[in-house]
């Protein structure tokens, strides 16, 4: 397990910029240590995702709680409620309740699952080729439909141009080239870790760069721990489902928690420790499809499950057994890491936030751009990489306005669709 700890660590230092930053997801931490992630075995890449998602999860909730800013778009009814805490006091009994729901949350949906697991292996019967063809096309309905930040026909056009994007190049299936324009390098398709950096973490930044800061201090009191064991299960469950949803995962979940804990409780910590105990069940629940059947159900799955194919690690029944357990290990310490994290360090973390985010973001741009000169370089293309770079940039501010995960997610699944198109084609005729 030695091997592992290296990747767990710079996965949780990972989650840990994502879920404090505002507008610094998942995806653009994967994207700035992607270099590292092509040293690593397929399996400690699984690990350092793990990290990375959990922690984010945690640290996440201290911005929401403390300053009213979401570090995750999971944290967003904390954001909501924050406003709604009266004192120093309830907002420090907030984050604790919270980090204590968050790791419950995590280990009762990984019982249940530990409980199940032989009938979710089974799930794999009913997911032959027509079914995982309609599951993609379900998970784009419903992105049309779900990101509300744009309107269903720019969702529409994200996607399509994203299969359009991902089609440049030969394609195997239809045995010709496409937009190649006679040119060599294009042959193999536009690299995949350009378009990730450019039309999706760009546009990030550009958009939060002028986010407003406002720090308060952050005090460590005493506070009486109200813990609802019914309550916790109930709302795991809820997550766990939540984290099932193509495209939204633990934003479902806490979305979904909280529109229960509002019927059901008047009190705004109550509120809180819903959705931050359904986020991070749903964190784990997200994993079940990419495991069990090597379906990704958002975009940093997507980058993570190229990552370990490129290594020749196929995610599915087979290996399941081997990535649950690694899996199950990893999440019981890193909760463990998290909850430390999120309740006796609360008060020293938050001090962090006092940061100038610009200079943040400044340097993530940076960052940014040299990891496409890195991968260019690595691959003896440097230039070719810089000039798509450079091609694709005034498109990125153009949907600066947008959210692009619908483009990037179907840039990243295209070669799947394509071949489960052509699969099904040949079955029906």
């Amino acid at each position: 397990m030695t091997e592992l700890l290296l990747p767990g660590l710079v996965g949780i230092s990972a989650g840990f910029v994502s879920g404090f930053i505002p507008g610094i997801g998942n995806f653009a931490a994967l994207l700035v240590i992607f270099p590292y992630l092509y040293t690593l075995d397929p399996v400690q890449v699984l690990v350092l995702y793990v990290a990375l998602t959990t922690i984010s999860q945690y640290i996440g909730s201290i911005p929401a709680i403390s300053y009213g800013v979401p570090g995750e778009s999971s944290s967003i009814p904390a954001v909501i409620e924050s406003k709604n805490l009266k004192n120093s006091k309830q907002t420090y009994q907030a984050i604790v309740q919270s980090a204590i729901g968050s790791t419950f949350g995590g280990l009762i949906v990984l019982g249940c699952t530990w409980l199940f697991v032989d009938h979710l292996m089974l799930l794999m019967n009913f997911f032959d080729t027509k079914m995982q063809l309609f599951l993609y096309v379900f998970m784009f309905v419903v992105m049309t439909v779900i990101i509300k930040s744009n309107s269903v026909m720019v969702n529409v056009l994200l996607i399509l141009f994203g299969l359009a994007l991902g089609m440049i190049g030969y394609n195997k299936w239809l045995q010709t080239s496409f937009l190649t324009f006679d040119q060599p390098q294009l042959y193999a398709g536009i690299p995949f870790v350009v378009v990730m950096i450019v039309l999706l973490g760009i546009p990030e930044i550009i958009k939060n760069f002028d986010v407003k800061q406002e720090y308060k201090p952050l005090r460590k009191e005493k506070v009486r721990i109200k813990f609802n064991f019914v309550s916790s299960v109930w709302y795991s469950v809820v997550g766990f489902i939540g984290g099932l949803a193509p495209g939204m995962t633990t934003t479902m979940s806490s979305q979904l928690a909280y529109l229960i804990s509002k019927v059901k409780s008047k009190n705004p910590i109550d509120r809180i420790t819903a959705s931050e105990t359904a986020n991070n069940a749903g964190a784990f629940s997200q994993l079940i499809p990419l495991m069990l059947l090597g379906i990704p159900l958002i975009g940093s799955e997507a980058l993570v499950l190229n990552v370990m194919e490129a290594k020749g690690f196929n995610l599915g029944l087979i290996s399941f057994p081997e990535t649950f357990k690694t899996v199950s290990i990893s999440l019981l310490v890193i909760n463990a890491i998290g909850l430390i994290l999120a309740w006796p360090l609360a008060k020293h973390i938050s001090k962090l936030f006092m940061v100038n985010l610009k200079i943040v973001y400044a340097v993530i741009f940076v960052a940014l751009i040299s990891v496409v000169a890195w991968v260019g370089y690595s691959n003896y293309q440097l230039g070719f990489y810089m000039l798509i770079f450079i091609a694709l940039l005034p498109i990125a501010i153009l949907l600066r306005r947008f959210d692009t995960m619908p483009l990037v997610f179907a840039f990243l699944v295209h070669d799947r669709i394509f071949e489960l198109i052509f699969r099904s084609v040949h079955l029906f005729t």
